[in-house]
């Protein structure tokens, strides 16, 4: 499977495996308009992820999240014909990527070193919180 890279995401490395976390379809081409709508959603969970408080709208968020990445209701809200899911492990796995590459913005603004680092400490726990999270629909009943 190939990949069409989101700029300034995470498997915008070509380092990177590909993996059904793109918006390429069945065959390796990529769908533009899913893209394009990936890349909406993924610049507003970041926000969400930075500005939004953690009550019951956004745990029913993070569920809506997570179904989106299992047969449930994976490639329905675009009606895009990619993979059925994304496989536990890679959900997983994004956490690393994602919080590796987002040090660089946090310390774009010039903050001081020590102050980088706490806010990038409060933002792996937010992902790891949010993956823990988005593994619900995975576990079944063991949940």
């Amino acid at each position: 499977m190939t990949r069409t890279p989101i700029p300034g995401y995470h498997y915008d490395d070509p380092a990177l495996p590909a993996s059904p976390v793109t918006a390429d379809d069945l065959e390796g081409a990529p769908v533009d308009a899913y893209l394009a709508a990936v890349r909406l959603r993924f610049g507003q969970w970041i926000a969400d992820t930075c500005t939004r408080p953690y009550d019951t709208r956004w745990l029913a968020q993070q569920e809506e999240i997570a179904l989106r990445h299992t047969t449930a209701k994976k490639n329905a809200t675009d009606g895009a014909r990619s993979v059925s899911h994304v496989p536990l492990r890679y959900l997983i796995a994004f956490i690393y990527p994602i919080t590796a590459t987002m040090r660089p913005f946090l310390a774009a603004k010039g903050h001081g070193e020590e102050e980088v680092e706490s806010m990038h400490q409060v933002w792996f726990k937010a992902v790891t919180l949010q993956v823990s999270l988005w593994s619900r629909p995975y576990a079944g009943a063991a949940w």
